[in-house]
């Protein structure tokens, strides 16, 4: 009973701390929480469930055309395997793009949903493995391979999947209905490649003992991590500049001073503005003038979205724009000064 304990943390801690890690990356305008667990809970849940439905059915055909070990390993784990397990994962990500629309504000927004569907079932998967291994080889067994698993090739899911989500994503950027499918299809075709590339490296490198093939699957894994990460660079200095623009937009019509539009948009001030209202004591007002940058955000890029032709942004600026001038209002009757 210990030793599963012991597995099912290492399991998902790690996981669980990168999935944390992703949504801090998200600085203006953070994901719902609920949302944020609702992803997680769909790639560790209902995606393993249905992955794994469609593996056996589809081993069938794969042993009948399986003239050996190796043949039957790269065809489940390079062509089966990425299609089943990115196919339920991108079912997710495509759900909450739809359903969820007006919380998908920029193309990270996508990207860290993908990522989170993909932390679910990455956890659930460790569990799998590192059970066999704790049948084989014991605590110590199940502990090495954690290592690999949550360490070396911790992100992997969530790297395919965020390519999905990421398309998704961009697909909500494009105002041509016809091409709005073409970055979903190039983002789960990234998915599709990288998760074959790792997978069949791996086999490779199982079945022929090659520490090249081994290194080379570490390579192209962490070579997809590193351009996620310059898109979330690249989407934290957009987001950044779409709010500059609103701010500016608002000091024009005179709903805000020239200064608080220069503090919206930079995370440092708006962080110094907190502080001195939760060193004035005012922890109420704290909470409010976070609630107050989060709107602001919102509207923002609900704002970008209507100079883009969004037929629905109009009416989503209006509600968002009285959220945040009855926000002002509360802040303005609790004496908190917006620096």
């Amino acid at each position: 009973m210990f030793d599963m304990l012991i597995i099912l943390l290492l399991s998902f801690v790690p996981m669980i701390l990168y999935s944390a890690i992703l949504w801090w990356f998200d600085r203006y305008e953070k994901e719902p929480l609920i949302f944020v667990i609702g992803a997680f809970v769909w790639g560790a849940v209902p995606s393993v469930i249905l992955a794994i439905i469609m593996q056996v059915l589809l081993n069938i055909p794969i042993v009948a055309l399986s003239p050996d070990n190796f043949t039957y390993d790269m065809i489940g784990g390079s062509l089966v395997a990425p299609l089943t397990e990115e196919f339920v994962k991108a079912l997710a990500v495509i759900t909450m793009v739809i359903v969820l629309r007006r919380e998908i504000h920029s193309p990270l927004d996508g990207l860290i949903y993908g990522g989170l569907a993909g932390f679910g079932f990455a956890a659930v998967e460790n569990v799998l493995y590192l059970s066999g291994a704790y049948a084989t080889g014991g605590l110590g067994g199940a502990i090495g391979l954690a290592v690999f698993r949550a360490g070396v090739f911790g992100l992997n899911h969530a790297m395919y999947t965020g390519f999905t989500g990421l398309g998704a994503a961009m697909a909500l950027e494009i105002k041509t209905v016809w091409l709005k499918p073409v970055p979903l299809l190039i983002g789960f075709g990234i998915a599709l490649l990288t998760h074959a590339l790792h997978n069949g490296l791996a086999i490779i490198s199982s079945h022929t003992g090659s520490f090249l093939a081994f290194l080379g699957a570490i390579f192209a894994d962490w070579s997809g991590v590193a351009v996620l990460l310059v898109v979330i660079a690249w989407t934290f200095f957009l987001e950044r500049k779409r709010i500059q623009v609103y701010g500016t937009h608002l000091a024009g019509l005179g709903v805000i001073s020239a200064e608080e539009s220069a503090v919206l948009h930079s995370l440092w001030r708006r962080g110094i503005n907190r502080a001195h209202v939760l060193l004035d004591g005012n922890l109420g007002g704290w909470w409010q003038v976070g609630r107050y940058y989060h709107k602001i955000a919102q509207a923002a890029f609900t704002f970008h979205r209507q100079q883009q032709g969004d037929r629905r942004a109009p009416q989503n600026l209006a509600r968002l724009e009285q959220e945040v001038s009855q926000l002002r209002g509360l802040l303005t009757g609790a004496n908190v000064v917006l620096r």
